[in-house]
C-alpha cells in the first residue's frame, strides 16, 4: 500500500515506531556491564529516554510472555500458556503455535488502521500472519524448514536465514560449537533486520533477538563461581561468553537505532529476566513420591495430578470430562489442586533447607477471560536459584542438579527502555508491565485502544503532560476472539498441526 493510500486511510504515513526485543535481557546482568562501560549504546539510549523493569506474567516463559506483549491481554484471553498443550481427547502433547492464539496482535489492528507493519522473529508467531507489510515467524517451528515468511517471496529475499531451534542443549565437548551457532544466528538475524529496516516501507517494525536468552541459559555456569557445575578450565574458555554476546548486541543496537532515525520512537524490551539455577525439583518424581501418581510395570496406573510441560512451574489436575482419561471427578478437582498447592508451598530442599516456591497461584487468581480453563490448574514461580523440571533422564530422584543442561533460567523482571520524540527523559527506573506494550503502541499511533486490553498507557513512561494532552481513547473494538471457531480438539485443526510437525 502506498504512502498516499495510507494517508487516505486516515493514518499518519510518516509515523514510525521501532520495537527491539532482547529475549531474556535483565538489568541484573546489564547494570554491572553499564558500570564497566561495556554497553555504551544501550547506556546512551537509556540516558536520553526513560526506562523501567518490565514485570512479566506467569509462567515465566516466552510463549505467554511475548503473546501478552503483542496482544495486550493476559493468557486467559489469548490462550497461549506454554510451549505445549494437552488437547481434549488425546494424551499426546501438541506444540503450541500461532494457530492457538485467540486474540488479535497489535499488527492486525494497526493494519486495519492503515499502518504498515514489519514483524521479525517474535516467538510464538509461526505460521506467519498475512499482513500489510512483511512478516518472519519466530520459533517454535515444528519440523518445518520453510514457509516462515509473508509474503512468501520474502523468504527468497532474505536467502540463508537460520531458524531458532527448540530444545537445544549444551553437551560436554560441544560448548564452542553451540556458542558459534548462537553467534552466527544472531549475526545473520541482525543483517536481515538491517536489510528490512532499510529496504522496506514500515510504520511499526518489531524484531526479537533470542540469542540473549539462550546464551544465559547455557553459559551462566562458566561465569558463576558459585554454580555447582562451575569448572575453572571451561571458565577460562567460556567465562566471558555472556558478557561478550551482550557487548556485540550493544553494537548492533546502536546500528539499528541509528537506522531507525531520530524521528522514530524506539522501545527496547525483554519478555522476562534471568538468574542462575543451582538446584532442581523433578516435578513428576515429586508427584509420584507424594502419591498423586501411581506407576506399575505397565506405566501410569493412576494420575491425579501431572506436570504438563517440560519446565515452568505448572501442575494440572487430571480432571474428568476435560483431560484425556481424566480420573479426578469434577467436584474433587479443587481438593486435589489445593492439596498439591499446600504441599508445594511448604516444600523445602532437603540439602539446603530452602523453600522451593516463591509464589504459587490457582489459575483463576492470575488469569481472566474465556480460555482460563485451558490453563494449568496451578502456576508457580520457583525461588531464586531453583528450577522446576519434570525428571532427570533415567532417574527417579526428586532433587538434583538442573537436568536440562540449563544453568540459568527465567525470572520475572524484564526490561523496557524507550526513547524518541514521544518519550521524555527520566533517570528514575519505573515499574511497568509487559501488558502495557500493546497499549503504548496504540497510543503512539494515535488509534483507539481496544476495550478489552489488560494493560495501560503508563504516564510514568510517556509523561503526565503528554497523556493529559492526548488521553488514550477507548474504542468499540475488541481483540479477544470468542471461543467456538476452532480449537485443538477440532480434527481439521489437528490435521494442520500434524502437517506442520507439531503433534509430538
Amino acid at each position: 500500500m502506498s504512502a498516499l493510500l495510507l494517508a487516505g486511510c486516515g493514518s499518519d504515513s510518516a509515523r514510525r515506531v521501532f520495537v527491539l526485543g532482547l529475549d531474556g535481557a535483565t538489568f541484573d546482568l546489564m547494570d554491572p556491564l553499564f558500570e564497566e562501560g561495556l554497553l555504551p549504546n544501550l547506556a546512551a539510549f537509556r540516558d536520553r529516554g526513560t526506562h523501567g523493569e518490565l514485570k512479566t506474567i506467569l509462567p515465566v516463559i516466552s510463549p505467554p510472555a511475548w503473546t501478552s506483549a503483542t496482544t495486550g491481554v493476559n493468557p486467559g484471553k489469548h490462550n497461549i500458556f506454554d510451549f505445549f498443550q494437552l488437547p481434549r481427547g488425546t494424551g499426546q502433547p501438541v506444540l503450541t503455535s500461532a494457530l492457538d492464539r485467540r486474540a488479535d496482535p497489535v499488527w492486525r489492528v494497526l493494519n486495519e488502521e492503515g499502518f504498515r507493519t514489519g514483524i521479525m522473529n517474535i516467538p510464538m508467531t509461526f505460521p506467519p500472519d498475512s499482513v500489510d507489510g512483511f512478516f518472519i515467524s519466530g520459533f517454535p517451528y515444528g519440523r518445518i524448514r520453510s514457509g516462515i515468511a509473508y509474503p512468501p517471496e520474502l523468504e527468497k529475499e532474505i536467502a540463508v536465514y537460520p531458524l531458532d531451534p527448540f530444545g537445544e542443549s549444551i553437551q560436554p565437548g560441544q560448548e564452542g560449537r553451540l556458542l558459534k551457532v548462537l553467534r552466527d544466528t544472531f549475526e545473520r538475524h541482525a543483517e536481515v533486520a538491517k536489510q528490512l529496516m532499510s529496504d522496506k516501507d514500515w510504520n511499526l517494525f518489531w524484531v526479537v533477538f533470542t540469542g540473549t536468552d539462550k546464551v544465559q541459559h547455557f553459559y551462566w555456569k562458566f561465569a558463576d563461581r558459585n554454580h555447582p557445575e562451575y569448572d575453572p578450565v571451561l571458565a577460562a574458555q567460556f567465562g566471558t561468553a555472556i558478557r561478550d554476546f551482550f557487548v556485540r548486541v550493544d553494537q548492533v543496537v546502536g546500528e539499528l537505532v541509528a537506522l531507525a532515525g531520530p524521528d522514530t520512537d524506539v522501545l527496547i524490551m525483554s519478555d522476562h529476566g534471568f538468574g542462575p539455577i543451582y538446584r532442581e525439583l523433578r516435578l513428576t518424581s515429586w508427584l509420584l513420591e507424594e502419591g498423586f501418581l501411581e506407576v506399575s510395570e505397565r506405566g501410569f496406573e493412576r494420575v491425579d495430578a501431572m506436570a504438563p510441560g517440560p519446565f515452568g512451574g505448572l501442575v494440572r489436575v487430571n480432571r474428568q470430562g476435560r483431560d484425556f482419561r481424566g480420573s479426578v471427578p469434577v467436584e474433587e478437582a479443587p481438593r486435589v489442586r489445593d492439596d498439591v498447592r499446600e504441599r508445594l508451598e511448604s516444600l523445602v530442599d532437603p540439602e539446603t533447607g530452602r523453600r522451593l516456591v516463591e509464589a504459587i497461584y490457582a489459575k483463576e487468581e492470575i488469569y481472566e477471560g474465556p480460555y482460563v480453563d485451558n490453563a494449568s490448574d496451578l502456576v508457580f514461580l520457583a525461588a531464586p536459584g531453583r528450577f522446576v523440571g519434570r525428571k532427570a533422564s533415567g532417574s527417579v530422584d526428586v532433587w538434583g542438579l538442573p537436568s536440562y543442561t540449563f544453568s540459568a533460567f527465567h525470572r520475572p523482571n524484564g526490561i523496557l527502555m524507550a526513547a524518541g520524540p514521544s518519550f521524555p527523559p527520566s533517570s528514575k527506573r519505573q515499574s511497568l508491565s509487559i501488558l502495557d506494550i500493546a497499549p503504548i503502541l496504540y497510543w503512539l499511533f494515535d488509534v483507539d485502544l481496544p476495550r478489552d486490553l489488560d494493560g495501560r498507557v503508563p504516564a510514568e513512561l510517556v509523561g503526565e503532560e503528554a497523556l493529559a494532552a492526548r488521553p488514550p481513547r477507548i474504542g468499540d473494538r475488541t481483540v479477544v476472539i470468542p471461543p467456538g471457531a476452532s480449537g485443538l480438539g477440532d480434527e481439521s485443526q489437528r490435521e494442520v498441526l500434524e502437517s506442520l510437525g507439531y503433534v509430538q
